[in-house]
C-alpha cells in the first residue's frame, strides 16, 4: 500500500523527529488560493499520486502569490500524470534550501536484509548521484535480528564532516526511522530531498511510504488512507472483482492463478517480444463469475489483442475457471483471440469446457509452449 505523499508526511510527522513544510490538500483552484493566502508567501503545487518523477513529468510547480495558484491548480487538477488522474494537490511553503540530502529504509529481498541508506546529496537525480559516485552513499544492512545502532550512522556522519547539532539530528532520525520502519512493517520509508534550510532546521520536502499489504491486519493506522491512496480506476476495480492487478505498457491481458506463476510468464513473454498490458493475478478461490469479471476488467483497456491466461489447479478448480472463461468468450470477448493453459485439479473436464467455447489450449505444464501458441494465434491473425 502506497501513501500518498502528504500521507507520508503525516506519517514522519507522528514519529516526533522531523519537521515537514506547512501546507494542505486542496481539490480545487479556489482552495489552492486560498492556501497560498493562508501561507502567506510563495508555495509549490504538488500533484498527488502514487508514483514517482511528478517533477519531470510537470507535476510540481512553484508558485509566487495567490492568483498564480488558482491559475496553476486550474491546469495541473484533471491531467493525467504518469498515468494517474490528479484530483488533489499538496500546496506548501515554499522551503528557503540550504543543503539537499537523502535518507532512507528499504528492503533487499535477495540478501533478506533490511537495509538503511543516506547520502549527503539529494533530488530528482539522487539515483544518477549514487551511480556516478558510490562513494557518497553509506548503506547499511541488517538481518531482521540485528538491532541498528545509532552510533553507527553517527560515525559515518562525523567521518563527512557532520558536527555538533546536525550531526545529532541526523543519528536520531536515522534510528528513529529505522525502528519505526521495522515496527511498521513498511517495505520503503524514504525524504528526498531531506532539507537543511537556511534557518536551521532539518525538513522532510518529500516522503515515500510503503506498507507491506499483507501485514494491513496489524497496521490498522493505515487503513484509514486505503480508499484515498489509489487513484488509478483498473486497480480500484480489481480490488472489488478480488484479484491484484498492476497495469503495465503492452497490449497482451494476462491473468494467472499466482504471482510466481504470473512473473514466470511475463519473463517468457518478454523473451519473445511479447508485452503483457497487466499483471492480474487470481491466488486461490477461482469462481466461474472471478475468470469472467477478471477478463472483462482485462478488456477495458481497450487495446487488448489478445488474453493469455495461465492457471495452475490445486486448491483451485479449474472447472470453474473454465466456466468463467467460456462465459466471457460466448458473450462480451468473441473476437478476442484467449489462450489457455489450465493444469492440475479437474483439467481434463476443464479442457473440455475450454475447447466447446473455442479458445486455444495446450496441454502440458511448460508455459513456453502457451507462449509459442500465442505467437502462432497473434501470426495467423497478421499481427
Amino acid at each position: 500500500m502506497k501513501l500518498l505523499e502528504y500521507q507520508g508526511k503525516e506519517f514522519l510527522s507522528s514519529l516526533g523527529i522531523i519537521d515537514v513544510p506547512k501546507g494542505m490538500v486542496v481539490q480545487s483552484p479556489e482552495e489552492a488560493q486560498n492556501a497560498v493566502k493562508e501561507i502567506g508567501k510563495k508555495a509549490v503545487l504538488k500533484v498527488q499520486i502514487p508514483t514517482g518523477g511528478r517533477g519531470k513529468a510537470g507535476g510540481i510547480r512553484l508558485v509566487s502569490d495567490p492568483e498564480e495558484a488558482k491559475k496553476v491548480a486550474s491546469e495541473l487538477l484533471g491531467r493525467d500524470i504518469r498515468g494517474f488522474k490528479v484530483n488533489r494537490l499538496l500546496v506548501e511553503e515554499a522551503l528557503e534550501i540550504e543543503r539537499e540530502m537523502y535518507i532512507g529504509v528499504t528492503i533487499d529481498p535477495q540478501k533478506g536484509k533490511r537495509v538503511f541508506m543516506f547520502c549527503d546529496s539529494g533530488g530528482m537525480d539522487i539515483e544518477e548521484i549514487v551511480r556516478l559516485y558510490p562513494q557518497k552513499l553509506l548503506r547499511i544492512d541488517k538481518y531482521p535480528s540485528e538491532p541498528f545502532r545509532e552510533y553507527e550512522v553517527r560515525s559515518y556522519l562525523r567521518e563527512r564532516g557532520f558536527s555538533g547539532e546536525l550531526l545529532v539530528k541526523l543519528s536520531k532520525l536515522a534510528y528513529t526511522m529505522f525502528e519505526a520502519f521495522v515496527k511498521s512493517d513498511l517495505l520503503i520509508l524514504e525524504i528526498n530531498p531531506l532539507c537543511l534550510l537556511r534557518d536551521g532546521r532539518l525538513v522532510a520536502a518529500d516522503a515515500k511510504v510503503e506498507v507491506d499489504d499483507n501485514a494491513l491486519f496489524r497496521q490498522k493506522r493505515f487503513l484509514e488512507f486505503e480508499t484515498s491512496s489509489f487513484e488509478d480506476e483498473m486497480e480500484r476495480e480489481a480490488k472489488e472483482v478480488g484479484v491484484s492487478y498492476v497495469g503495465l505498457d503492452g497490449d497482451i491481458g494476462l491473468i494467472s492463478s499466482g504471482a510466481g506463476l504470473g512473473m514466470c510468464t511475463v519473463d517468457l513473454m518478454a523473451d519473445e517480444g511479447l508485452r503483457p498490458a497487466n499483471f492480474l493475478e487470481t491466488g486461490g478461490g477461482i469462481t466461474a463469475k472471478l475468470l469472467r469479471d477478471s477478463i472483462r476488467l482485462l478488456l477495458k483497456r481497450g487495446n487488448i489483442k489478445a488474453i493469455l491466461i495461465n492457471l495452475y489447479g490445486g486448491v483451485n478448480s479449474l472447472i470453474e475457471a473454465a466456466n468463467g472463461i467460456k462465459e466471457a468468450k460466448e458473450s462480451f470477448a468473441k473476437d478476442i483471440p484467449i489462450v489457455v493453459k489450465a493444469i492440475g485439479n479437474q483439467e481434463k473436464e476443464a479442457w473440455e469446457i475450454l475447447r466447446s467455447a473455442g479458445v486455444h489450449l495446450v496441454y502440458t505444464f511448460h508455459t513456453e509452449r502457451l507462449v509459442d501458441l500465442l505467437k502462432e494465434v497473434l501470426t495467423k491473425r497478421g499481427e
